[in-house]
């Protein structure tokens, strides 16, 4: 049993590594790997817990590794770090069906560097982004009448399909009702004592999409709004069904919310300054 599992361990670092590779530069060390324990080193080249973890992973449920077959799969690693190693000095990375596999995996790393970083960025400008009790008030007294406005509406949405959209606006235009051109989104056996789900009940300053600001705020309470354009092909006709006045909403009431929104829009000017500014500085080119 323990031979049949060392060799099962075998064909799968065989088959991971060889699809893998990697980087060409063996003695190259990354952030990861001087912050992990180090389990060898192979001509000063270390392979670390993350290298065990990483294949430890890829065992299927059931054969676990127990403490001493460990072991055999550092003894298997070294092995094929000194096969890599060989097959560099031969030159066999010049094989054109290994050099595509490589680049696929490094740019999947760099896209997961890209994206990880973006997120640590944002992260980062959040905690500069700060909002004093005078923004805050400043801000609350000139849209006092907007944040204490509940808008209860309807809607009709469809995403990636414009089509569909225009035929919802033209068949409202002509007389169907908006209930029934909105019913056409969902199936049509829904429960009867389910709310309608194109019935969004009353909603809060916050909760209005910024696609629909400017549209909603001109509509009186009956009227059907045109089509509206959002980000990612999103569509919707809306339809204001009331609006009332809130007076209990107040600067103590939506002190946390507002400061959240203050953040996000101080964070998002932080954002383009900074990108404005690195493109200034930055060379960049597309070739021809």
């Amino acid at each position: 049993m323990k031979k049949l599992t060392i060799l099962f361990i075998s064909l799968v670092l065989a088959t991971t590594l060889a699809s893998c590779g990697k980087n060409k530069d063996a003695g190259q060390k990354t952030a990861a790997n001087v912050q992990a324990k180090v389990l060898a080193t192979v001509n000063d080249v270390p392979l670390t817990e993350y290298d065990l973890k990483l294949i430890q992973k890829r065992i299927p449920t059931g054969m676990g590794v127990h403490q001493g077959a460990e072991q055999n799969v550092l003894e298997t690693l070294v092995r094929d770090e000194l096969i890599y190693q060989k097959g560099l000095e031969l030159g066999l990375d010049k094989n054109p069906a290994y050099g595509l596999k490589l680049a696929e995996i490094e740019a999947q790393l760099r896209a997961f560097k890209r994206q990880e970083m973006s997120a640590l960025y944002m992260r980062d400008l959040n905690s500069k982004a700060e909002v004093t009790d005078a923004e805050l008030q400043a801000y609350f007294d000139k849209n006092a009448q907007k944040m204490q406005t509940r808008f209860h509406v309807m809607e009709i949405f469809y995403r990636g399909n414009e089509a569909q959209i225009v035929k919802a606006l033209q068949d409202l235009k002509s007389g169907v009702s908006f209930e029934k051109v909105a019913a056409r989104q969902f199936p049509s056996n829904l429960p009867a004592t389910m709310k309608a789900p194109w019935d969004l009940g009353e909603m809060y300053w916050n909760q209005i999409p910024e696609a629909w600001k400017s549209t909603l705020e001109r509509l009186q309470p009956g009227q059907i709004s045109d089509i509206i354009k959002g980000p990612k092909e999103r569509y919707w006709v809306i339809k204001l069904v009331k609006k009332t006045v809130d007076p209990k909403i107040t600067i103590a009431t939506e002190k946390q919310k507002l400061m959240e929104v203050l953040r996000q829009q101080k964070s998002q000017e932080l954002y383009d300054k900074m990108l404005s500014e690195i493109k200034v500085k930055a060379k960049i080119v597309f070739p021809k």
